[in-house]
């Protein structure tokens, strides 16, 4: 069976279509969702909780920054 170079053509411009919007949608889903935090500053504050809470009153008043004189 042979091929028509035009029903080819015809075939792969289709597919071509719809991957392109394919793509767009998907850009447009991504686009639409909130930025995230980044894995390293969830972490850092996941940290930064837990020392606050395993520590007490005492860790957030020796975290807290002072005058300097």
């Amino acid at each position: 069976m042979e091929v028509n170079e035009y029903m080819l053509e015809i075939l792969v411009r289709e597919k071509l279509d719809e991957a392109r919007a394919m793509t767009a949608r998907r850009a447009l889903v991504r686009d639409s969702r909130p930025a995230r935090a980044s894995l390293r500053s969830r972490v850092g504050a996941a940290l930064i909780a837990l020392g606050e809470r395993v520590g007490g009153p005492a860790a957030r008043r020796a975290a807290a920054p002072t005058e300097a004189g």
